[in-house]
């Protein structure tokens, strides 16, 4: 109640001060729509559970190399990878929920991927093309009809640029280099164009580094062809190929006390490498190569837009290391799905938004893991003038085939049923649930000047999926466990302070009935598990969250930015002194504090200065390892990192603009990890120290 209190007081507070600032308005500041708010300079759209940042106008202190690049000034976005000169595979939390726990989508149609090896991972962020896409949605929260069940952490919407049409025929492009230490470079070339109604786009990105760490080098190549036609009717047809090849060497052990040390690397103790990695002469890395296709059609007419999305991805990873044969550990996963949405406005006060969506998951192509099929209604209705309810329901039909089967390794010479009494390699259950969603928005301009530019938001919405443990998973992962259940809350306050500055506040909470977790390694429940890992479904789990953006200019030549997030878990449910007790303290597992803050300072015409700066509160985390390269034999352990402060600064200089053909031509030099903090990566190592960059970018 404490932490309420202060915050009503300053809600308060904030309306008193903008009362007296509201009769003090001049005409021009006077609108602004809360539905989507935006900040001048860095284009930020802030609406109630959902922010959009537009990559075309937004500036970091640093080069922008990926994606993982603008999602990680958000705070709301946990972002502790392996290194930060190396784009990965689901390196990152939203709101303190892991990738299986919120979902990725490319122009609304969500990106479900099958799974790894070694890993869970979901979604490799490197693989999206930076050059198409045009802005990233952040939504909050489980409010939305149109997403499946594992969005209850959020969704992360990627839109690409849109298809246009060209009264004469013309081309357009650009050309970019960057270099960074530690041999850290990348090149991009991109170009677009058409006559008429047909477009057509390319774009071929590279990037390379040595890394900070020993054996962390990485080559990512991604190619990107796109063709479109414009209908008529305003709509359009339009199909995305693209193809990545990465290279990801797995950082080795750099120990004092081994004869092959060498002190030109940050130092890493031998016990904190998991052991097959640990030899750096053996050379260990990661291959990825994988293509996506997809296809999507958009028709506006009189009685409402038809919108059909449909993809196809098939994706194949290899382990290397020298003097051992890894070929058993390859692996190759295929998804394709779609999405068909109609939307119409029945009335001015009704706009109805229905669809069907599938998801069929593989692996080597014929192994079904996944398969989804669902059907979505969802009604906006402004009920009176300033009252807004959106309700929903959402049907998911899955089925989900279960591993029950341990591949030839030391213990099981010749594989062997992880559960004897169920003599099935793969073991299909089904799930089906109904699950209904809201959110009621407020505009409260017409109850008092104080109010202008003012909405109260409430989301209340069910959670249900089977799918927020685990993807392709042995059968002791998740067989045993009931779907993750419950009902998310978020209230949401919106407001502009006072010329384009704009605040969200957003007050979340979630009550699990049923909340699947890793069992802790040291109870026997893990380690007499017949599966060799084991996890437990918590009957009362709650979680509470706080999500601040403060967007705007102080002065004309003076913007800024503020992110802040808090997380909190706890366990309710019954203390027996069983597995549930220690499940209890890994809840914990995430950072309660995050605090993200920028200046850009327009210091001349043509110059402009970044100041960007990142917080993290200090947390725990299990990581999971295979002992002596055997998937029965896994072992668990803890590591702590302490909390950073982290500061990058750049300075950008606009070199020309409308010159001959080449419309723009930027410089940018800037130096990351300024006053060289020393904090720890996902595995507890060291993160890269302070280094320096350069980039050039040219567009014509």
């Amino acid at each position: 109640m404490k932490k309420i209190s202060v915050w009503l007081a300053l809600i308060a507070a904030v309306l008193t001060v903008q009362a007296v600032r509201a009769e003090e308005k001049t005409e021009p500041e006077k609108s602004a729509v809360m539905e989507g708010i935006e900040v001048t300079g860095e284009r930020v759209e802030l609406s109630p559970l959902k922010t959009e940042v537009f990559m075309e106008e937004y500036n970091i202190a640093g080069q922008t190399t990926n994606i993982l690049d603008i999602l990680k000034d958000r705070a709301s976005i946990d972002f502790r990878g392996q290194s930060d000169l190396v784009p990965q595979d689901d390196v990152i939390q939203m709101r303190g929920f892991d990738t299986r726990q919120f979902l990725t989508a490319v122009d609304g149609l969500v990106i479900q991927k099958t799974g790894g090896f070694w890993g869970d991972h979901n979604i490799d962020f490197g693989i999206i093309p930076y050059s198409i896409v045009e802005s990233i949605e952040i939504i909050s929260g489980p409010h939305s009809a149109i997403y499946d069940g594992k969005s209850f952490g959020g969704v992360i919407n990627f839109k690409t640029k849109a298809p246009k049409y060209y009264e004469t025929p013309a081309v357009n492009g650009e050309v970019s280099g960057g270099y960074r230490t530690y041999n850290t470079n990348n090149q991009m070339v991109q170009g677009d164009g058409g006559a008429k109604n047909f477009s057509m786009g390319f774009s071929y990105e590279r990037y390379h580094t040595d890394g900070y760490l020993r054996n962390n080098a990485a080559d990512i190549d991604t190619l990107t062809g796109r063709m479109a036609y414009k209908l008529s009717s305003g709509g359009y047809m339009r199909l995305t190929g693209s193809y990545s090849d990465i290279e990801r060497e797995i950082p080795a052990a750099n120990d004092p006390e081994r004869k092959d040390y060498d002190n030109s690397y940050p130092i890493v103790k031998t016990g904190d490498v998991e052991a097959r990695w640990q030899n750096p002469n053996e050379h260990c890395r990661r291959d990825y190569g994988g293509n996506t296709t997809r296809f999507d059609f958009q028709q506006p007419s009189d009685v409402g837009t038809f919108s059909i999305g449909a993809y196809y991805t098939d994706e194949e990873q290899e382990y290397h290391r020298d003097g051992f044969d890894y070929s058993g550990y390859t692996t190759n996963y295929v998804s394709y799905g779609g999405l068909f949405k109609y939307e119409i406005a029945l009335s001015e006060n009704h706009r109805i938004t229905a669809g069907f969506d599938t998801a069929q998951l593989y692996t080597q192509y014929t192994q079904e893991v996944v398969n989804t099929y669902a059907g979505f209604v969802q009604d906006q209705w402004k009920i009176v003038p300033g009252l807004t309810l959106t309700a929903g329901l959402r049907y998911e039909d899955i089925a989900i085939w279960w591993n029950n089967w341990w591949t030839p390794s030391k213990t099981y010479p010749d594989g062997a049923y992880k559960d004897p009494s169920h003599p099935e390699e793969n073991v299909r259950l089904d799930y089906n649930q109904s699950v209904p969603k809201s959110l009621l928005t407020y505009q409260l301009d017409d109850l008092s000047p104080s109010l202008r530019d003012t909405s109260v938001s409430l989301g209340v919405s069910k959670i249900w999926t089977p799918r927020s443990y685990c993807e392709v998973c042995s059968w002791g992962s998740g067989v045993e466990m009931d779907p993750a259940e419950g009902i998310g809350y978020d209230l949401i306050f919106s407001r502009r302070l006072w010329s384009d500055i704009f605040l969200n506040m957003d007050f979340s909470r979630y009550d699990f009935d049923s909340y699947p977790i890793w069992a802790n390694a040291a109870t026997d429940y893990f380690k007499k598990s017949l599966w060799g890992r084991r996890m437990i479904s918590l009957e009362d789990v709650q979680k509470n969250g706080i999500d601040i953006e403060i967007n705007g200019h102080l002065m004309k030549n003076l913007g800024f930015y503020l992110s802040y997030a808090f997380n909190e878990w706890k366990y309710k449910g019954p203390h027996k002194g069983g597995p549930e007790e220690w499940a209890d303290q890994d809840l914990s597992d995430r950072a309660r504090h995050r605090l993200n803050a920028g200046l850009r300072y327009r210091a001349f015409e043509n110059t402009l200065l970044l100041l960007d700066y990142k917080y993290q509160s200090d947390q725990t985390q299990q990581l999971t390892e295979m002992v002596a390269d055997d998937p029965s034999n896994l072992f668990i352990k803890e590591v702590s990192f302490d909390s950073f402060h982290v500061f990058d600064f750049a300075v950008e200089q606009t070199l020309f603009a409308n010159r001959s053909k080449i419309k723009k031509g930027t410089l940018k030099l800037y130096v990351s990890n300024l006053l060289d903090e020393e904090y720890s990566n996902s595995r507890g190592y060291p993160m890269t120290d302070r280094t320096f960059g350069a980039s050039l970018s040219f567009k014509f």
